[in-house]
């Protein structure tokens, strides 16, 4: 039952200390993450006002999101306070070592009690045989005063056996489960703090999405604005690429990119004709 135990308590180890070492890992994935909203809250003195707010905003977000991972790094403390330190305890302590250790102690002095009581019984049959007598059995109560020193030192083995499954039991039983609920408490406390740490920033994201309507309005203004400027460029550039082309086409000349070549010159040219094309 011992070495059954063993092993279930050896795999919840494990489990428990899987858990610890993801939530550690989260734990500082959460840092990294407010550190670097802390970063982009960062503005420059000559920001505009809309750019300020959003700036503040990032630097709220890093901030409830950096004490929402201390409650987290107190949540994983407790866990490994509550259950894997118990756990490596009892397994390192008290169900150290290879099957049988905690019994062996006893099966010796039992088995120094049997061969004692073996070999009075048979002086006792030798003894009942040399007087002419027929002894099949010996009565216990016949060898309890020369047994008296075997009989107390396996009745003390016994009961330094019994405890040490007693405080193994408590151990792996009742203690283990109070720590269990005390890491319900741990995990209650977390939950209720992180509540009220994000009701309390709740205020604010309503006041926020007010203001990021209007910012995102004056964005789209903007960028309404960039475009018509855009479009105006294009045109003007278009319209003074036009007229260049129209100044060119009325110069004399020969040009291979007239619709139709110039039939003074000849159908055919020969030489060698160098090409790039327009892209």
């Amino acid at each position: 039952a011992m070495d059954k135990d063993r092993e279930g308590l050896a795999r919840m180890k494990k489990v428990v200390k899987n858990i610890h070492s993801s939530g550690q890992s989260y734990v500082t994935a959460e840092g990294d993450m407010s550190e670097a909203l802390r970063r982009l809250g960062t503005y420059e003195p000559q920001s505009r006002p809309e750019d300020r707010a959003l700036c503040e905003a990032f630097h709220k977000f890093a901030v409830v999101i950096r004490e929402h991972s201390a409650l987290l790094q107190q949540l994983i403390t407790n866990q490994r306070n509550n259950l894997l330190h118990p756990l490596d305890s009892v397994l390192k302590g008290d169900l150290k070592g290879i099957k049988g250790d905690l019994k062996r102690p006893f099966d010796k002095v039992a088995k120094d009690y049997d061969a004692k009581f073996t070999k009075i019984e048979k002086e006792k049959k030798a003894s009942a045989k040399e007087a002419g007598f027929i002894k099949n059995d010996v009565d216990p109560s016949e060898v309890a005063e020369e047994m008296s020193k075997e009989r107390k030192m396996f009745q003390l083995h016994m009961c330094d056996y019994l405890i040490k499954v007693n405080e193994i039991k408590t151990k792996k039983g009742v203690e283990f489960l109070q720590k269990l609920v005390e890491y319900y408490h741990a995990y209650c406390k977390y939950f209720e703090e992180g509540m009220k740490t994000w009701a309390h920033f709740g205020s604010y994201v309503t006041e926020l999405s007010e203001k990021l309507r209007d910012v995102r309005h004056q964005q789209e203004e903007e960028r309404r604005q960039l475009l018509a400027t855009r479009q105006l460029i294009r045109n003007s550039l278009s319209a003074e690429a036009k007229t260049e082309l129209q100044g060119s086409a009325g110069t004399v000349g020969y040009s291979l990119h007239q619709q139709q070549g110039d039939k003074v010159h000849g159908t055919c040219k020969s030489g060698h004709l160098y090409k790039k094309s327009e892209s």
